[in-house]
């Protein structure tokens, strides 16, 4: 798989339903070739970290988003300007004024540290007890140790994570109207109440920002939210 695979995609404005059949069909093509589903672990071309890291979270957010009277079209542009993607929305709701006509968006995706090395791990066919007790060996050998938390510390050190890249992200000028999309990659599997104390934790150390909104997520689960 190619660079050339994203191009059908690139600078091509789609109604939101139909970009996402594109992005899922183009997720099919990949994990079913040769080695597939070591490359999406990897993430180790261009193709395998857009898709995973830019176009899946975008479809995300349309999925969440687009309904009756709110009619999402998207625009995904493969390059380094400011924004992921441009956003043009139409219906009841965009003439009543509860959304814009268009907007943008842009991705960002909060994981461990150590997260590559569990994937890394996980590829070679071992399993990792947790992400803060794994490490790289100077034989370049992977282990992982299990390690204990305290009550909630765990979901309070990801929060931090968080935090940190929200706040990268509000040092850049984006246009009016832009959308942070926060994929998350937990550092353990998290229990309805636990991912209810990580939005809170977020939401009270939140400072201001210029984004329209942030739309939060789990990569794994059904959990999401627009802070």
């Amino acid at each position: 798989m190619t660079s050339s695979s994203l191009s059908e995609l690139d600078g091509v404005l789609f109604d939101g339903l139909q970009f996402c059949s594109k992005v899922y069909v183009l997720f099919e093509q990949v994990r079913q070739a040769e080695g597939g589903p070591s490359r999406l672990r990897l993430r180790a071309t261009d193709v395998e970290k857009k898709l995973i890291e830019e176009l899946l979270p975008i479809c995300k957010y349309v999925q969440a988003k687009y309904r009756a009277g709110r009619y999402i079209s998207v625009r995904w542009i493969n390059g380094s300007q400011q924004f992921d993607a441009e956003v043009r929305q139409c219906g009841a709701y965009i003439d009543e004024g509860y959304f814009p006509a268009a907007a943008y968006l842009e991705v960002t995706c909060v994981m461990h540290p150590n997260e590559y090395l569990s994937r890394e791990l996980l590829d070679e066919g071992g399993g990792a007890f947790g992400l803060e007790g794994i490490r790289r060996l100077k034989t370049r050998e992977i282990v992982s140790e299990p390690v204990v938390y305290t009550n909630a510390e765990f979901v309070h050190n990801y929060s931090e994570l968080v935090l940190n890249q929200i706040r990268k992200k509000t040092s850049v000028r984006y246009p009016t109207n832009t959308t942070l999309i926060v994929q998350c990659t937990l550092n353990t599997i998290y229990t309805p109440d636990e991912w209810e104390t990580l939005l809170t934790d977020v939401r009270k150390r939140l400072r201001e920002h210029g984004f329209r909104e942030i739309f939060i997520y789990d990569t794994v689960s059904e959990y999401s939210r627009t802070l």
